[in-house]
């Protein structure tokens, strides 16, 4: 595997910042980071957007509740296959990951229904100031509600593992964080003022 070296200072003395013994070696794994399943991310948003079709409020909470399932074992498989763990780390990880990952995942619950609750005003034309100013408030709060489940995991996290992992694992959940949002943003129509 090929190993990208990157000076993160100048050596002291001789001005040299091209590499060479006191450069940091970092390995170039930008391209190598799965994304988390396609198929799952497009059946959560194909479930928030059937509000319009034949389905039923149950039928879309299933499929929504399924694609959210895949995204999570998606994230799993990612989160595994990236921070490389040993058995120890491992054994002090996983529960408090799951602990994690249930309340960022209830906040999310309340961001998809949000938004599923925004294109189906959206759709019938049903948006006014006063829910644009609600819509606003929740959007902002879960922000904050998920910042503050990463700060109160911080400690915790790094109790049991090395800075370096810590680091990883918050890069990997802000790029899948990411990616989702992308997606949404592709797709959630703009408010329209007028």
């Amino acid at each position: 595997m090929p190993v990208e070296r990157v000076s993160l200072v100048k050596v002291r003395g001789n001005g040299n910042d091209h590499g060479g013994a006191d450069s940091l070696p970092r390995e170039n794994t930008m391209k190598k980071i799965p994304k988390l399943n396609g198929l799952a991310l497009l059946v959560v948003i194909a479930g928030v957007f059937s509000t319009g079709l034949a389905a039923t409020a149950a039928q879309q909470d299933d499929e929504i509740a399924q694609g959210r399932e895949m995204m999570r074992e998606g994230r799993l498989d990612i989160v595994r296959s990236e921070i490389h763990l040993t058995e120890e780390e491992s054994a002090a990880f996983w529960p408090l990951y799951g602990k994690y990952r249930d309340e960022t995942d209830a906040i999310q619950d309340r961001y998809a229904a949000m938004i599923t609750e925004y294109v189906r005003r959206y759709d019938n034309a049903d948006l006014s100031n006063e829910y644009a100013d609600e819509l606003l408030d929740t959007f902002l709060a879960v922000k904050y509600e998920k910042l503050d489940v990463q700060k109160k995991y911080l400690p915790e996290f790094r109790a049991i593992l090395p800075a370096l992992k810590v680091a990883r694992l918050y890069q990997l959940e802000n790029k899948l964080n990411a990616e989702i949002d992308a997606q949404l943003a592709l797709v959630v129509p703009l408010v329209d003022p007028s």
